[in-house]
């Protein structure tokens, strides 16, 4: 998720606390920072406040959230010998939305916190660099003919998955290119929720409510069921059985090699979070 905004740094840094490198940690601070600053020009007194929340925040997740990650890979590791079901793809994706959701939940105080010192003048910022984000956003999720887009789709996901498991063979990447084909569109719906959430959060940061702040963000970032079309999320959840699906069948194709290469990306990141667990 590409960072936007005040909802979309909260999503970001929730996406780095999640995150097992040590690279992740040994910038999250500084990255965050800048970042803030960009959409919002902090003032000095801010830029400390958030340096020192920031950094507890990573102090919590080393302490309590490495350990679940590692067990996590590690339960992977083990089953990486055989194949996959597509329920327990679902299995993990729902553990990991999980702890990404428990992430969220814990650093939304400090979020509310910091909206409420913003300005006016901030705020205003804020409002229009979103709105210039939107429009790039617009114009790099419809470039193109559709066949073009899902061209691109192919692409990103063909380069994610061999990442993981090394070079596809032309049998696995027909069943990446199948994924690809089964989606359906949601263009159109994903800049619909983004501009939303867009304007719940900066009517959230104006009402200068703490607890309405964390409710309101608890709703737009977490209870997302709750707010979301019925036909926005029948489309989510086919693009994510296809997903599980498209995972299941390439564990079921895995040559020794690849399978050993799955085995060495996971160990790399079970190495780094015993570095992160022992520092």
């Amino acid at each position: 998720m590409t960072p936007r905004g005040t909802r979309y740094l909260l999503l970001a840094l929730a996406a780095l606390l999640a995150a097992c490198t040590r690279l992740a940690y040994n910038n999250a601070t500084p990255m965050f920072t800048w970042m803030v600053d960009g959409y919002v020009d902090l003032h000095h007194d801010q830029k400390d406040w958030l340096r020192t929340r920031l950094d507890r925040a990573m102090a919590w997740h080393r302490a309590n959230e490495l350990p679940e990650y590692r067990r996590f890979l590690a339960d992977v590791a083990r089953r990486a010998d055989r194949t996959f079901t597509e329920a327990e793809v679902e299995q993990a994706w729902s553990k990991l939305r999980a702890d990404y959701d428990r992430v969220v939940e814990h650093i939304l105080p400090d979020t509310a916190d910091f909206m409420l010192s913003l300005d006016d003048k901030q705020l205003e910022r804020l409002d229009r660099k979103l709105a210039a984000d939107n429009e790039k956003v617009r114009r790099e999720m419809t470039e193109g003919t559709e066949d073009k887009r899902r061209e691109r789709g192919v692409k990103r996901m063909t380069e994610t998955v061999e990442e993981w498991i090394g070079p596809l063979d032309p049998k696995q990447r027909a069943i990446v290119v199948a994924r690809e084909a089964a989606l359906p569109s949601i263009a159109e719906e994903r800049l619909a929720d983004r501009a939303y959430r867009q304007r719940e959060t900066l009517a959230l940061a104006r009402s200068r409510d703490r607890a309405k702040i964390i409710a309101g963000l608890r709703r737009l970032l977490v209870d997302t069921d709750s707010w979301r079309r019925p036909e926005y999320l029948a489309k989510i959840r086919a693009r994510n059985a296809a997903t599980f699906h498209m995972i299941a069948a390439l564990s079921a194709t895995l040559t020794p090699r690849q399978r050993a290469h799955l085995k060495r990306r996971i160990q790399d990141y079970i190495d780094d979070i015993d570095r992160l667990a022992g520092s």
